[in-house]
């Protein structure tokens, strides 16, 4: 097992003494030695060949021989022990969002429910709601978080499927006589959440197809093989998932052998989305060709498309990136004649800064020169700090006099760190009546603030709604967090009206921050896209905890490119000095 796998594992084991009682501190012990392994920073082989790993924060005696035992035999006799005594479908049931081990343990008591079915059919005959502390309201939210979990049943964040696509993409690779392969699907078009890999290949003349599909069916994570020719394999991987409440996910993945004339076109096509493809060969036809995966056929034959963007050539476009296939006007704006112009998308690498990111201060796990390396190791000009304010204390949110701490401590930084400058920020809870967790002093010496919403989640819309807005009417707000709180997967996002949100962003100039951790990428695509076109400026920030997390912007940007942004449509592309010059002249206007 790798670390993310281990980690994962031990996360599993922490639910199952959770949903059995056992005691906090080894539960909690687990949790965070998952944690440390999720952000090493150096690879689990050479840790432990050099005995440094019983050094790691989080790493004592026992949980070292677990990890050791896991990396060598790839199993845990605890763990399975565990998974014996536990039912399955109490994980499942974990997976509600605001249903936590406590009440899944009372539940299964209680009622003796072990599954989502059960727990569905109990709610709807109302023996949920006589459930001591329980209720009404719960049972409802119950029945609403399950038909949540039905939505995005079968699919897995994005960087669980694109390390898994990677892992076969590099196998198939290694093997001589392929020729070329690209991963196409929702993965190509960068989608938020994915339900299977799909990859496309072509082979040298007189290579044996059946040697690519027998290492394909053949690769360690495949748990079962759908299905299996000469120019198609579907398989079923299990992978590590730290996003699931099992450490654990399964997904598909297809590979899809072409003849080297069809490459583009079976790239094209499986490459989807589902409308852009109908589109596409509607615009064939009125051409008086004929378009599939396999080929552009005229009347003479098929047409010379050895890429892509002869495809769409033929067709009378430009190249459509495979981001904006989602027939959201790209095929209108792409003509080669009278069309709008697609946009020149931002282009991934070009931030040049970060603002939202916690240290140790609050709850993250690097220290503020710790942070601010890693950030300048990625190539970055700028670090911001943003750890939370006073009144988030689960997260260990700042006091007034610890803020005043650290601005004394990023003074001294950027007087001796080259390469990287620290800008004063901080990740100030919007309170439940919109005001900001600390007073308009202290919010006046910071260089930015993000204004984010952690509490009191559950209110009506309309209220939600008028919160964030009187937030962002404040004079000493620069940008909107993670605007709707969802969790890919696990959370749905409050109830509010984003378009009113939006329409006071652009009213008050706050920024819209798009939140590039992949279990939140929030803003979505589609209200990034409108954020644009109201003249509202993004901001991507990788809401980093470790400094492996730094690199989570790549996420980011690549919901910017679905949303249509270009690099001026996103602060931080611009460098240091024209950052410190809007925020101080933003700051300048409100005094």
């Amino acid at each position: 097992m790798d670390a993310n796998e281990i980690a994962a594992a031990l996360s599993e084991i922490a639910t199952l003494l959770e949903l059995r009682g056992e005691n906090v501190f080894k539960i909690n012990a687990h949790r965070k030695a998952a944690r440390a392994l999720e952000t090493l920073t150096q690879p689990l082989d050479h840790l432990i060949a050099d005995g440094s790993l019983a050094r790691v924060d989080g790493i004592g005696k026992a949980l070292l021989a677990k990890i050791e035992t896991l990396h060598k035999a790839n199993r845990l006799q605890e763990l399975e022990d565990l998974r014996a005594q536990v039912p399955p479908g109490l994980l499942d049931m974990l997976r509600l969002p605001g249903i936590g081990p406590k009440k899944v343990k009372l539940i299964y008591e209680e009622l003796a429910i072990e599954s989502l079915a059960a727990l569905k059919e109990a709610c709807e005959s109302g023996r949920i709601a006589v459930v001591k502390g329980f209720g009404a309201k719960t049972q409802t939210n119950i029945l609403e978080g399950i038909a949540f979990l039905k939505e995005g049943e079968g699919r897995v964040h994005r960087p669980v499927a694109l390390e898994a696509a990677g892992e076969l993409i590099q196998l198939l690779r290694n093997i001589k006589g392929v020729e070329r392969i690209e991963q196409a699907g929702s993965l190509r078009r960068a989608r938020e959440t994915v339900k299977d890999i799909d990859i496309v290949a072509t082979l040298k003349s007189g290579v044996d197809p059946e040697d690519v599909m027998d290492a394909f069916v053949a690769h360690p994570k495949v748990v079962h093989v759908s299905g299996r020719g000469q120019t198609k394999a579907s398989v079923v991987l299990e992978v590590a998932d730290s996003g699931s409440m099992t450490g654990r996910s399964r997904l598909g993945a297809d590979l899809r052998l072409v003849p080297p004339e069809s490459f583009a076109c079976a790239l094209a096509y499986f490459t989807g989305s589902k409308e852009h493809n109908v589109r596409m060969r509607g615009l064939a036809i009125e051409h008086g060709y004929k378009l599939n995966e396999y080929a552009l056929t005229g009347p003479k034959g098929p047409l010379d498309c050895p890429t892509e963007e002869s495809i769409y050539r033929h067709l009378g476009l430009h190249w459509v990136p495979p981001e904006l296939r989602e027939m959201t006007g790209e095929i209108e704006a792409a003509k080669l004649e009278g069309g709008k112009g697609l946009p020149k998308l931002i282009p991934m690498g070009s931030l040049r800064g970060i603002f939202h990111n916690h240290t140790t201060a609050s709850d993250g796990s690097a220290t503020l020169e710790e942070m601010a390396i890693a950030s300048r190791e990625n190539g970055l000009e700028y670090f911001g700090v943003g750890d939370h304010s006073q009144s988030l204390g689960v997260a260990n949110g700042l006091k007034p006099k610890r803020v005043r701490e650290q601005w004394a401590e990023i003074d001294r930084l950027n007087e001796t760190l080259s390469g990287i400058h620290i800008l004063k920020g901080s990740e100030v809870d919007i309170l439940e009546d919109g005001s900001l967790d600390y007073d308009d002093e202290l919010l006046a010496g910071f260089d930015y603030v993000v204004a984010s919403v952690h509490m009191h989640m559950n209110m009506p819309r309309e209220e939600m709604t008028a919160r964030i807005c009187k937030a962002l009417s404040h004079p000493a707000v620069t940008m909107l967090g993670h605007p709707t709180g969802r969790l890919l997967l696990r959370r749905n996002a409050y109830a509010v009206d984003l378009d009113k949100v939006l329409e006071a962003a652009a009213k008050h100039g706050v920024m819209i921050e798009i939140n590039a951790n992949p279990w939140r990428l929030d803003l979505d695509w589609v209200h990034v896209r409108r954020a644009r076109d109201m003249g509202i400026l993004l901001v991507i920030n990788p809401d980093a905890h470790a400094t492996t997390e730094v690199t989570n912007i790549r996420f980011g940007v690549e919901v910017a490119r679905r949303g249509w942004c270009e690099a001026k449509d996103v602060f931080n592309t611009r460098g240091l000095d024209e950052v410190k010059s809007f925020l101080n002249s933003r700051k300048a206007m409100t005094r």
